[in-house]
């Protein structure tokens, strides 16, 4: 089956948001289709250029099964190489080589489309049409160009499903329900992201679905995999910080960690997904700045001795590695991003690690992880959302 996919991919900076299109791609791959990302050119560095098709090979590779295999693979992202004493250039977003990896990794449209009319007149050739995952309904439908990703266009009778997308807040507008129950009307199978969307959904008169995000769906030894093709050397020691939408270092208590890795002879690696190349983001004066390709950001998570991070995806990447990790919530109360993470946490049991004043460092990084019982309940949630997805495909 032939899908096209609307969701978000174009960042140059968040790791997060490349993966989990990414992720997507791989596991419809895996139940034999062929997957693309339409390329909606709605930011304005993804520019209007008619060309060949991008694509992968339609067979996804194995990642290592045997013994032998994933113990080349952990020795190699547990120690890499020789200790080199520098960071990666820092600067600007190309730094981080994301084109590069949609090239290598990710099917595109062969055309741009840069408004909902444009995909109307010429709608993408498609057995079905897929939006998510993401904060694609976090798009407001008072832009009438945000029907994009409520699948507004094509033949009515292709099938249109939505995979795990976020409306990253708790209610949606007033104003808005109305017209967001005509555009959920389309819909043959609707998943959603987090219980808000669940609920928002219901409100409207239609079930939704709770799935999990995409990158969930692949197992932490396919990112291990992925990161193979990483050849940075990485420090023997070292922690690591990935914060995005946070411009104050107190809002990461930064000072008992920076006073906890001084203790332990452990270096500060920071990587940022707020902007591109804004050195004002810098907000950790005693760390380093990277800037690593979206296989040296996995190998930094899993070779660290621990994660500090904002980040949805800086918490479900710490997980699927099996990293000692701490998550800082947002100051706002009402940012909905607090609630997914939130959410995750509390379904696996992990509450625990969510930072506040009274956080003792070292008797939380002493506590071990119950990585096993952590993967069993994703196990499960796994084998719902795959269930959910090949269901929804076929039915």
């Amino acid at each position: 089956m032939r899908i096209a996919i609307t969701t978000f991919f174009q960042s140059q900076t968040n790791y997060g948001q490349l993966l989990q299109a990414y992720a997507l791609q791989v596991v419809l791959k895996r139940m034999g289709h062929y997957p693309y990302t339409i390329r909606y050119g709605f930011h304005e560095y993804l520019q209007p250029v008619h060309g060949e098709m991008v694509e992968i090979p339609s067979a996804v590779p194995v990642p290592p099964h045997t013994l032998k295999e994933r113990l080349k693979a952990f020795l190699k992202e547990r120690f890499g190489r020789p200790e080199s004493g520098e960071p990666l250039p820092a600067g600007t977003r190309e730094d981080r080589h994301f084109d590069d990896f949609r090239r290598m990794h990710v099917n595109l449209s062969q055309y741009v489309y840069n408004c909902v009319e444009d995909l109307q007149k010429y709608p993408p050739l498609a057995d079905c049409y897929l939006t998510g995952s993401d904060q694609v309904w976090a798009q407001l439908l008072s832009n009438p160009n945000n029907r994009t990703f409520f699948l507004d266009f094509g033949f009515p009778d292709t099938k249109r499903i939505a995979y795990a997308p976020s409306f990253a807040v708790e209610k949606y507008p007033a104003e808005l329900c109305e017209e967001l129950q005509a555009q959920l009307k389309r819909f043959d199978a609707i998943s959603v992201r987090e219980p808000s969307g669940v609920e928002i959904c219901r409100k409207v008169g239609y079930d939704a679905k709770l799935v999990l995000d995409p990158t969930l769906l692949l197992g932490g030894w396919h990112y291990r995999w992925l990161a193979r093709e990483s050849e940075t050397a990485l420090p023997r020691r070292f922690m690591l910080v990935y914060h995005v939408n946070v411009t104050d270092a107190e809002d990461l208590h930064w000072k008992m960690f920076s006073k906890y890795n001084r203790q332990k002879g452990l270096r500060n690696i920071a990587v940022h997904a707020n902007g591109e190349g804004e050195k004002d983001i810098e907000i950790l004066k005693d760390a380093e700045y990277w800037y690593p390709t979206i296989q040296d950001w996995i190998r930094l998570i899993a070779a660290s001795r621990y994660v500090l991070t904002t980040s949805f995806h800086g918490l479900i990447f710490s997980i699927l590695l099996h990293k000692p990790f701490f998550v800082c919530l947002r100051p706002d109360s009402q940012f909905a991003g607090n609630n997914r993470v939130i959410n995750v946490l509390s379904v696996l049991g992990l509450e625990d690690r969510i930072v506040t004043d009274d956080t003792d460092i070292r008797k939380m990084l002493r506590k071990p992880i119950n990585w096993w019982a952590i993967d069993r309940k994703l196990k499960v949630l796994r084998r719902e959302s795959l269930r959910y997805l090949t269901n929804s495909l076929w039915k």
